[in-house]
C-alpha cells in the first residue's frame, strides 16, 4: 500500500511537469529550465513552507523528495522523481544515490554545469523530524548585468554559485514543512557561499562543510539531538 501511495503521488507529479516546465521556457526562451527553477528555489525556500497532502502514515525520504519536487518543479528533481519509479532518464542524471533505509537521496543532473542536490532527515528529540536540502553548482546567471560592469566582470558573472543548504521542520501529525531558519537551527547564520561543499550526511548525523585549496579546510555541524552546533 506504501509504494502504491508514492507511485500515485509520483505519477501525478509526473502530468503536472510537462505544464510548468513549457511555463519556464516561455518566460526564459534563453535558458534551460533548470537553471531558471533552481535559482527560483534558492530565492524563496527558506520562507516559503510546503504542504504535501496523501503522504504514507510513516513517509519515508522517498515521500519527501516528492513533496520537494512538487513544489519546485525543475529538470533536476524531476529526473530523481523518474529514476525513484524504474523510468529511463536517458544518462541525464549522475552520481545518483537513494537510500530509503538511511533516509538519504542525491542526484547531480548530466549538464554543462552539473547542478546537484541532496536531502537527508533527522529524528528529532520532541517527535519532529528535519529535512536538510543542499544544492551545488553552477547555472546561468539570471540577473541583469550591471551596466557599470567591464567586459571581463560580466564574463565573470555570467554563472551563478547555487550553493545553498535548506531546513524544515515536520510534525509528526502535520503534512506541512515549516521552514526552519539557519539561525534557528545551527544557532548562528551561515553563509553557505563561502564553502565549496556540503556533504548532508548518508551515514551519522553530522553536516560537514568543506573549503577546497591546497588543503581542504572542513567547518562539521554537529548534531545536538533537535539541531546543530558549528565545530571547526
Amino acid at each position: 500500500m506504501k509504494r502504491i501511495h508514492f507511485a500515485l503521488a509520483a505519477l501525478a507529479l509526473l502530468l503536472m511537469m510537462p505544464v510548468c516546465l513549457r511555463a519556464q521556457d516561455d518566460d526564459f526562451p534563453e535558458l534551460t529550465d533548470h537553471g531558471v527553477a533552481l535559482q527560483q528555489v534558492i530565492k524563496e525556500w527558506h520562507d516559503k513552507g510546503l504542504y504535501t497532502a496523501g503522504w504514507d502514515k510513516n513517509p519515508t525520504i522517498r515521500n519527501y523528495f516528492v513533496g520537494l519536487t512538487y513544489a519546485y518543479p525543475s529538470d533536476l528533481f524531476q529526473m530523481i522523481v523518474n529514476k525513484m519509479l524504474g523510468l529511463d532518464v536517458e544518462g541525464g542524471l549522475m552520481n545518483y544515490v537513494l537510500d530509503v533505509q538511511n533516509g538519504f537521496v542525491t542526484g547531480e543532473l548530466g549538464t554543462e554545469t552539473s547542478p546537484s542536490v541532496q536531502m537527508c532527515y533527522w529524528r528529532c528529540n520532541d517527535g519532529s523530524r528535519l529535512v536538510g536540502v543542499a544544492l551545488m553548482g553552477y547555472e546561468y546567471n539570471l540577473e541583469e548585468p550591471d551596466p557599470s560592469w567591464s567586459d571581463e566582470e560580466a564574463d565573470e558573472n555570467i554563472f551563478v554559485n547555487l550553493i545553498d543548504l535548506a531546513f524544515f521542520r515536520i510534525r509528526s501529525d502535520e503534512s506541512i514543512w515549516r521552514p526552519a531558519s539557519v539561525r534557528e537551527v545551527c544557532g548562528r547564520d551561515i553563509n553557505f557561499k563561502e564553502f565549496d561543499e556540503i556533504r548532508l550526511p548518508r551515514q551519522g548525523k553530522d553536516i560537514e562543510l568543506d573549503v577546497v585549496g591546497e588543503e581542504v579546510r572542513t567547518t562539521t555541524l554537529k548534531w545536538n539531538g533537535n539541531g546543530f552546533t558549528v565545530a571547526r
